[in-house]
């Protein structure tokens, strides 16, 4: 069915729903504890227990449910333009789609397998999701998403030195109600998710919710003849909240995710003037390379970055469950008590072309599974000026990572096999892995007087990592091993039967936070805090040796201060929001992606290379002059730099590199009119929003203009319809990046090795509406 017809469908439905409508009664929509709550206030959960946000003294950014559906965003990715110093991007290196890297004010991670942590963690509720496969297409029925900048070490545990991102889904309520939302672009895209809530009792009720989301894609494979980033998944949540006693709630929630994707579609934006290792004419001849690097940058630049000449069919395919279960006890009218269990699977396959070119030169395929088991216990007091909650939390997870990967394979012809593990020139990066964490923790706050408040907290926590590696390739081990056990004699190769590696470490620390606010007024919150975070180490798990897999690395901290002002202003009946933070954070024994050269091959490990200082500024602004017109702004100014930064594996002095994924400054204004209000007709809204971005280094290993990523800016409109004709239907005409910037994100950077940097486009021009329609109550 074609876009058109598509279109007409849906419009003609909207139609026979709108007749339909009066039929029933006006919806009463069920308040919920993370949506605006009355007036301009939004509630969050950032300290683990509901406050206004302009009570909280750190800064938080919430995007509630009507945000994230009038601006269309259905991916965890796309709130990058939304929230000031958040970066995010997906399917770059090894991953798909669904894949999402975060940076968080210049902290984040370039490895991603399991025996390596990120420093922006995911919750989904209440739980951490250890591995984000799928987590970055579960955006139905949210009620709210928070992004918590800065360590946040004591409330929410280890590897959050840049801070949180927690995805907070709707609730049952006791009100029957629900609604259908369908959205089509021109790329072929459908998306389509829903809810329904029904009370069972008068203690008990159930909410299930789903989605799927299909797309044709919009990135052309002349070899393959046919669009490689086509989109096919979907998902669904059931929710179970049940008053035991007047005192006692359970919620039980269980999501499933399924995804059988193409891949982001990456072509070679340049190559290295002086060739790459398998550039020379021999090179070329034993691998049927038919052209050099450089003519095929040449075929590639005639065509658009949405035309590629890969010949891979590259795919994304995840399947994941989790369950999580919420009880808490009233114990009295001062204390309560909270248990939160969790429970996740992933397995995950994913075949990525990371070069860009219609030649086996850099293939990867990555196969993983991985199981988390979390268990959260909490008492909350509140007893006259003290404010408390203390815990205990254990975390454990095991997992499997088998990834094969070509470098300088042999071509099979326009099209490539897509079974690198049967290549004849594949290897194998294979661990398996078995990581468990315990933490005690405590925070009080203790109101001094009516204005000031003092806040302390404390996490200690202790890790252990286990991992076994069996790197290979069909005849060989990818390592050396010390198999006479003297570190004096060279290793040697280890053969097949004895290519394993058991490793074990245990790292612990103590985290902090220790904070001052004041409230003169109800609408001015003047803070400052200072905070320690920490992420776990781990293991350099593609080093050629066991020396170099036993080199592990250790934690990294990251000590801040945060200076913030939350203010609500009234201008002769104007109201202005400002909310501002100032921060300056010292980084220490920093985890990061190098190539040791001092291997018998080199290879990229990740290491603790530095010492560094970030320091920046954001800002929030909310501006309604007149009860019909909105303006918001936002702006981060981030400056970055290495104190020391002496690569370990070689001494060479990388001081001069700059910070990966850290753009100097990105800043948005957007403006929305409400041009009609009518009870026959229904509410109409314009909005347009612009956003622009720094342009920044993608890769840890630094190599000038090849790891450069450019800037980029995006203009959007949106008209929103709501209660159509009088209806329970709800439309949305948008247009997203209207002028068609290109945008880029970093898919490969080898340049100084093989010879070439190979990025994947961001999304053109797209236009699309969306319809909701509600029913119940």
């Amino acid at each position: 069915m074609n876009y058109r017809t598509r279109l007409r469908t849906v419009l003609l439905a909207t139609s026979l729903m709108s007749l339909a409508a009066p039929a029933f009664a006006q919806q009463a929509h069920a308040q919920t504890e993370a949506e605006v709550s009355h007036g301009d206030d939004v509630v969050v959960v950032a300290r683990r227990r509901e406050e206004r946000l302009q009570d909280v003294p750190l800064a938080v950014t919430a995007l509630p449910e009507s945000l994230l559906q009038d601006n269309n965003i259905n991916r965890v990715d796309e709130i990058s333009n939304y929230v000031p110093g958040f970066n995010a991007s997906s399917g770059t290196g090894g991953g798909g789609r669904a894949f999402a890297i975060f940076s968080i004010r210049g902290q984040s991670q370039q490895e991603s397998f399991g025996l390596s942590d990120g420093s922006v963690q995911v919750y989904f509720g209440d739980v951490v999701q250890a591995r984000t496969q799928g987590i970055n297409q579960a955006l139905f029925d949210i009620r709210a998403i928070e992004v918590l900048k800065g360590p946040q070490g004591t409330l929410f545990g280890r590897n959050s030195t840049g801070g949180a991102v927690v995805i907070r889904p709707q609730l049952p309520s006791d009100v029957f109600e629900g609604n259908i939302g369908v959205t089509l672009d021109e790329h072929e895209t459908t998306n389509v998710d829903g809810y329904v809530n029904i009370p069972l009792g008068d203690s008990a009720a159930l909410r299930l919710a789903g989605g799927f989301n299909q797309s044709d894609g919009y990135i052309y494979d002349v070899n393959l003849g046919r669009n490689v980033d086509y989109i096919d998944n979907w998902a669904g949540r059931a929710t179970l909240s049940m008053d035991l006693t007047p005192n006692l709630n359970n919620i039980l929630m269980v999501n499933h995710f399924e995804e059988d994707d193409g891949g982001p579609g990456a072509y070679v934006r340049n190559v290295n003037p002086a060739g790459g290792s398998f550039d020379s004419p021999a090179a070329r001849a034993a691998r049927n390379y038919t052209q050099t690097l450089a003519q095929m940058l040449a075929d590639q630049d005639a065509r658009s970055p949405y035309e590629i000449a890969s010949g891979l069919p590259v795919f994304t395919r995840i399947d994941s469950w989790d369950v999580h279960n919420t009880t808490t006890w009233d114990f009295s009218d001062n204390i309560t008590l909270k248990n939160i269990v969790g429970y996740r699977t992933v397995d995950s396959h994913v075949l990525n072309d990371l070069d860009g070119l219609p030649i086996p030169l850099l293939h990867s395929e990555r196969i993983e599974s991985a199981e988390q088991w979390s268990e959260e216990f909490q008492i909350l007091g509140d007893h006259g000026n003290l404010n408390w909650i203390v815990g205990a939390y254990y975390f454990t997870e095991n997992g499997e990572t088998i990834a094969p990967s070509i470098t300088g394979g042999v071509d099979q012809g326009l099209v490539e096999i897509a079974d690198l593990a049967n290549h004849p020139n594949a290897t194998t990066n294979w661990n398996q892995y078995d990581n468990t964490s315990y933490a005690l923790f405590a925070q009080g706050t203790y109101a001094i007087s009516d204005q000031l408040s003092f806040t302390l907290g404390l996490r200690q926590n202790w890790d252990t990592r286990e991992a076994t590696i069996l790197n290979r390739s069909q005849t060989a081990c990818r390592f050396t091993r010390d198999l006479d056990n003297n570190p004096a004699t060279p290793e040697t190769a280890a053969g097949l039967a004895n290519c394993r590696l058991d490793l074990e470490q245990e790292f612990d620390a103590l985290t902090y936070n220790v904070s001052l606010d004041y409230k003169p007024n109800d609408d001015t919150l003047l803070y400052l805090t200072t905070r320690r975070g920490y992420r776990s180490g781990g293991f350099a798990s593609r080093a050629a040796s066991e020396e170099g897999m036993r080199r592990f690395f250790v934690p990294e901290f990251v000590d801040d201060v945060e200076l913030g002002l939350k203010r609500d202003w009234d201008i002769n009946g104007a109201f202005l929001r400002t909310n501002i933070a100032a921060f300056y954070a010292q980084y220490t024994d920093i985890q990061r992606y190098l190539v040791d050269f001092t291997l018998p091959v080199p290879t990229s490990v990740t290491v603790n290379a530095a010492e560094a200082t970030v320091h920046g500024f954001e800002a929030e602004l909310l501006f309604r002059p007149v009860d019909v017109l909105e303006i918001n702004a936002s702006y981060s100014a981030l400056q970055t730099g290495f104190d020391e930064f002496i690569n370990p594996t070689n001494g060479q002095d990388l001081s001069g590199y700059p910070f990966a994924r850290a753009p100097t400054f990105s800043w948005s204004l957007g403006a929305t009119l409400n041009v009609l209000e009518s009870a026959s007709l229904g509410d109409v809204s314009v909005s347009a929003r612009f956003f622009e971005r720094d342009g920044y280094s993608a890769n840890d290993d630094y190599v000038r203009i090849a790891s450069d990523m450019p800037g980029y800016n995006q203009t959007d409109f949106n008209v929103n319809w709501d209660h159509l004709f009088g209806s329970r239907v709800d439309a949305n005409f948008f247009v997203r990046n209207a002028f068609e910037n290109e945008q880029h994100s970093a898919m490969a950077q080898v340049y100084s090795s093989l010879g070439f940097v190979a990025v994947t486009p961001g999304e053109p021009r797209t236009v699309g509406v969306s319809l909701r329609y509600s029913f119940g109550e």
